[in-house]
């Protein structure tokens, strides 16, 4: 953290996460999880809080708390909007990805019709993936799946060309991998989606904690993310462009709103939760300089990423020295997000995992994590999935040092 600006230390960083003061089995907890859900940061907890102890209402009425709620839901759809450079008037909210990806699936595949096709990976957690090949089954469609490189973790660029013709309806994308790290050169795709009339959609869930995710200058139609995984409530996202809004027609009750986004958000939705996502992107703000909101998001990720590759750099390091620790990570010219996945042979990475929370009190997960298409190709599912180590700014590298430690404890102990 030397060289980061002296407003971005680790004081104020962990500061704003409460859950850090966290202890289990008297120790102090290192939250090595962040690819599954990170923290909540302090602003988040406040807006949500506020929100609550202000009065909670619903939509549509004359009077002041319905009013307020309307106002939060306002600002929140313009402050995702800037996080991921998107569309303020495009943007609308869900119970979580999935429920978001399952719901716009109905929606997209009215006019799907069998022979026609779409594109999928086999690099993405499933809901990115099997929404859209369920119902393009059941339309008895053909289902395209870019293939993962084993050795290099890229999605194959050599297959754009043969998978994405005119016959396509859309293009599903992963811009960061969940299992492995790798943050995806999707504008080919894109690029060649729209050259045939396709929609690309782009699951940024593992992105948006990381980088400056850039819907205009991806020219994506949809980016969806997940506020649990950066920093904020369980809530999902998704900002569209909102030209589409008149070419789909979204499944919803008749009384409810016509105008969009808010013909997309099905029910009564999580207002707290939405308000968080206020805080949230103050949060990532208030680290970052800059004349807009913009700038100063983009500057902040900036110091975060600076800080969060110097941990991976030194944990790829360290485990790449441990005798049978296998490594499921990009070479370090292919950019990636601080998701540091690997196995130990003769050991499942659950007994790893186990060990690793019942005696140092690091929680970092095992499994497939829904990208069970690219476990089953690296062929990891043997080992209970991968041991996968989720880096965030908050965390640091001493705790990456207990970590290698612990692990080499585990490893002699259980071998």
């Amino acid at each position: 953290m030397q060289n980061l600006k002296n407003k971005v230390t680790m004081t104020n960083i962990r500061k704003q996460f409460p859950a850090l003061n966290r202890s289990y089995r008297d120790k102090q907890v290192v939250y090595f999880d962040g690819p599954g859900g990170t923290q909540m940061c302090q602003p988040a907890i406040q807006r949500m809080m506020d929100y609550i102890e202000n009065g909670m209402a619903n939509r549509d009425g004359l009077f002041p708390t319905s009013e307020e709620t309307e106002a939060i839901l306002a600002q929140a759809r313009a402050d995702v909007a800037v996080l991921v450079n998107g569309y303020e008037d495009g943007v609308f909210f869900g119970a979580n990805m999935t429920s978001l990806a399952y719901a716009i699936s109905r929606m997209i595949a009215r006019d799907w019709k069998a022979g026609e096709e779409i594109v999928v990976t086999e690099m993405d957690h499933s809901a990115n993936v099997d929404p859209w090949v369920q119902i393009a089954e059941e339309k008895g469609m053909t289902v395209q799946r870019i293939p993962v490189d084993v050795n290099s973790l890229k999605l194959d660029e050599s297959v754009i060309e043969t998978m994405i013709h005119p016959k396509t309806k859309a293009v599903f994308l992963g811009l960061a991998s969940n299992g492995v790290g790798t943050i995806n050169n999707v504008k080919p795709y894109i690029e060649a989606a729209k050259a045939v009339g396709a929609l690309t959609v782009i699951d940024a869930v593992q992105a948006v904690p990381h980088i400056a995710v850039d819907q205009k200058e991806l020219k994506a139609d949809l980016v969806l993310g997940s506020g649990y995984k950066v920093f904020g409530p369980h809530i999902g996202f998704a900002s569209m462009d909102p030209d589409l809004f008149s070419k789909y027609k979204p499944y919803k009750l008749i009384p409810a709103h016509d105008e969009a986004p808010s013909s997309m958000e099905t029910g009564t939705q999580n207002h707290e939760g939405i308000a968080a996502m206020i805080g949230v992107v103050e949060f990532i703000e208030s680290f970052g300089e800059g004349e807009s909101k913009r700038q100063r998001i983009v500057n902040a990720y900036e110091l975060f990423e600076q800080h969060e590759q110097k941990m991976a750099s030194f944990l790829k390091e360290e485990l790449s020295k441990i005798e049978g620790v296998k490594l499921f990570v990009p070479a370090s010219h292919i950019p990636s997000t601080p998701t540091i996945s690997f196995v130990v042979d003769g050991i499942s990475s659950s007994t790893i995992s186990k060990y690793l929370a019942d005696e140092h009190s690091i929680l970092a997960a095992n499994g497939d994590f829904y990208a069970y298409q690219l476990a089953k190709k690296l062929d990891v599912t043997k080992y209970d999935g991968w041991l996968r180590v989720g880096l965030s700014p908050y965390n640091t590298l001493e705790e990456c040092e207990h970590f290698v430690d612990a692990l080499k404890e585990c490893i002699k102990i259980k071998l």
